[in-house]
């Protein structure tokens, strides 16, 4: 699993700067688990003063964490709810300090308790997945259901999962939509690449291939590796775009340097015919080819054609 980049809240969440996503190559499923434990590297805070937060976050661009550490605890122990947030994420991350979940819940508890929507959003994805607190589905819930309606992007993604799901709650597909919708327009590039699916699928709305390439072009935008596969498949078949290998190509290839195991198979695929290419590359056909192959959902063609190009493969480690 890739987890968030190795990054302060500071003034970027403050003011709205920056949304940190994480996600696996294992799918979207997957990828809403794994954003559900870092979802706390975005937002704003108006009015949000100058002092040992903002020193902290120079310090963190530093990579000076045990200055951060102490600046972002100095502002925590003033009862400063993002300075409070700061540390649990500094605890989380184990930067300027051992990694503790228990730790980061302490902290971001207490910011929750002062009603910041981004310690509520952390604290509910440690209580989703229980980690440094017990699991409690109902916290969870009950805590991005608070943020949400604070409108924070990522609590609103969250609370929508749960909707659709039935986590938690009893499903609601026409509420999940709805959060879907608000989190995608706030520019959650998760909600948006969510909507990109529905529309394809025409899963709660009427089916528009058109629409749903504009949310995966919003998403893609933003690195989401997701979407980014999306758009190449259809640029690829010519569905909802016109058909451009080229682009198809150019899309695969950023999604695959991002990890996606399908966008690794289909860019190798793309050096090995020098399909939407200036020309074929074989050598590096096969290095896609086994970045795919080592993650298990990778498709059995990918083996066969590997194996063509490259002979036998040695099994994968039990």
């Amino acid at each position: 699993m890739r987890s968030v980049p190795g990054r302060g809240l500071g003034r970027d969440l403050r003011e709205g700067r920056f949304e940190g996503m994480a996600y696996d190559s294992v799918g979207y499923r997957s990828a809403a688990r794994a954003l559900a434990v870092g979802l706390f590297m975005a937002g704003s805070l108006l009015g949000a003063k100058a002092g040992p937060n903002d020193e902290g976050d120079k310090a963190l661009a530093a990579q000076d964490y045990a200055r951060a550490m102490t600046l972002y605890r100095q502002a925590a122990d003033g009862n400063d709810a993002w300075g409070q947030v700061n540390v649990g994420k500094m605890y989380e991350n184990g930067q300027g300090v051992a990694k503790s979940p228990k730790q980061a819940a302490v902290w971001y508890a207490k910011a929750a308790n002062q009603g910041n929507d981004w310690a509520q959003n952390s604290l509910g994805s440690l209580y989703e997945n229980g980690t440094g607190v017990p699991k409690d589905i109902a916290k969870a819930a009950a805590l991005y259901k608070k943020s949400a309606a604070k409108g924070n992007n990522w609590a609103l993604y969250n609370l929508a999962r749960f909707q659709a799901e039935g986590i938690g709650m009893k499903a609601n597909p026409a509420e999940s939509l709805k959060n879907f919708r608000k989190a995608a327009e706030a520019g959650n590039s998760w909600a948006q690449y969510t909507l990109g699916d529905k529309y394809a699928t025409g899963e709660g709305v009427p089916p528009s291939y058109p629409t749903a390439v504009g949310w995966y072009k919003k998403a893609a935008d933003q690195d989401n590796a997701w979407s980014q596969f999306k758009l190449g498949q259809l640029y690829e078949k010519g569905t909802g775009v016109v058909q451009n290998d080229a682009t198809a190509a150019k899309y695969y290839k950023a999604s695959a340097e991002q990890g996606n195991h399908l966008a690794q198979a289909s860019y190798g695929l793309a050096l090995e015919t020098g399909k939407g290419l200036k020309r074929w590359n074989k050598a590096e056909a096969v290095r896609y080819y086994k970045l795919a192959v080592a993650n298990p959902g990778a498709p059995a063609w990918v083996l066969q054609r590997l194996t063509a190009l490259d002979g036998p493969q040695p099994k994968p480690a039990n």
